[in-house]
């Protein structure tokens, strides 16, 4: 059966990460690890992490462990909501009273041990969890959905009969908008596509705006 959400993990230690590889596949979630050397930068984790094609994050607070590397979850949250401010992403792990004093959202820790006990896999905390963790990317694809299709019918209207000066306002806003949502380069929007200039030539942009729509935020195949 395939998988219906991918949620990427970054936790150093790969036995953790194959144990909610295992944990999380019977709610159709697949869990995606990543690579970890001795000595690597934040900002090559983050490349793999921008990288991949997931559904929401997963962060592990105590990172430094078995000195790999020199930084903690803290920092790898610091940066992912600087550049993808409202994708949805949790910090998980086992260390929430060190976790806390660093990291300003309480509301995004959620403890490991708490959630999966080793007795007991099935109770209410598990089922509450997977629900936080599904409605949390089904609001944050609905959020997109909305703005890139006020974006797509505008376009159509635009090259149908033109638009006013408050549509084309509202077109350049949902926009800027959109951009705001990931500054990741691999998906830096050209903003060219729909300046003022070419508001009264939308004809000519509108298929090229069109098809960086479709690659913006690209989904597999539901």
């Amino acid at each position: 059966m395939e998988t219906k959400y991918r949620v990427g993990y970054i936790d150093e230690d790969v036995k953790q990460v194959k144990k909610y590889q295992r944990r999380f596949r019977k709610y159709d979630i697949e869990i995606i690890g990543y690579e970890f050397v001795q000595g690597m930068t934040l900002d090559e984790l983050m490349l793999q992490v921008y990288e991949s094609d997931i559904d929401l994050l997963m962060i592990d607070y105590k990172l430094n462990e078995t000195n790999q590397v020199t930084f903690n979850g803290e920092a790898v949250e610091s940066d992912f909501y600087d550049k993808k401010p409202l994708f949805p992403h949790i910090i998980f792990t086992n260390k929430v009273e060190q976790a806390e004093p660093h990291v300003e959202d309480w509301k995004i820790i959620f403890d490991k041990d708490d959630i999966f006990s080793e007795n007991d896999e099935d109770d209410k905390k598990v089922e509450h969890f997977i629900t936080t963790l599904v409605k949390s990317i089904e609001q944050y694809r609905n959020h997109i959905n909305k703005k890139k299709t006020i974006v797509s019918n505008l376009l159509e209207k635009g090259e149908r009969e033109g638009l006013t000066a408050s549509e084309k306002d509202l077109l350049i806003t949902k926009q800027d908008e959109l951009i705001a949502l990931d500054k990741t380069e691999k998906n830096e929007i050209p903003k060219h596509l729909l300046t003022e200039k070419k508001m009264d030539d939308l004809s000519k942009t509108k298929k090229e705006a069109e098809e960086f729509l479709q690659s913006l935020f690209d989904k597999r195949k539901k």
